[in-house]
């Protein structure tokens, strides 16, 4: 037992060590977001954000974002067509930079016409 206590503490210092090294503390740093609505014409259009799936339309999602209202990281949402005559839309918003703010804004809305093709400039439409 007088052995196991010596051992149990060469473990627990050089942990506790590295915990307050790492900045490991209870304090939550501020954190924001904000919710992008997200449509479709048809509605019923899977939805990927980022490579995950998070639903058919219409739906709200739920987006990291600087203080501002920008987004954090490159973020990529695409609507999935669900017949054959209609086309894969895909939206990609790059990452704040302060030379790019109103290209990383986040909508407060996306809608997805998916009849459009991808190259027509009305298929994906965005509301501030």
């Amino acid at each position: 037992m007088k052995y196991m206590k010596k051992i149990l503490a060469l473990f627990a210092l050089p942990l506790l060590a590295l915990l307050s090294v790492s900045g490991c503390n209870t304090e939550d740093k501020e954190k924001y977001s904000r919710t992008m609505a997200i449509d479709s014409i048809p509605s019923g259009i899977d939805i990927v954000v980022d490579g995950f799936k998070v639903g058919k339309t219409p739906l709200s999602v739920e987006v990291a974002t600087t203080d501002s209202g920008c987004f954090i990281r490159k973020t990529v949402v695409t609507a999935i067509p669900s017949a054959s005559n209609l086309n894969t839309q895909i939206k990609t918003f790059p990452a704040f930079r302060l030379d790019n703010e109103p290209e990383s804004m986040v909508p407060e809305k996306i809608v997805f016409d998916m009849a459009k093709k991808a190259s027509d400039p009305a298929a994906v439409v965005l509301e501030y």
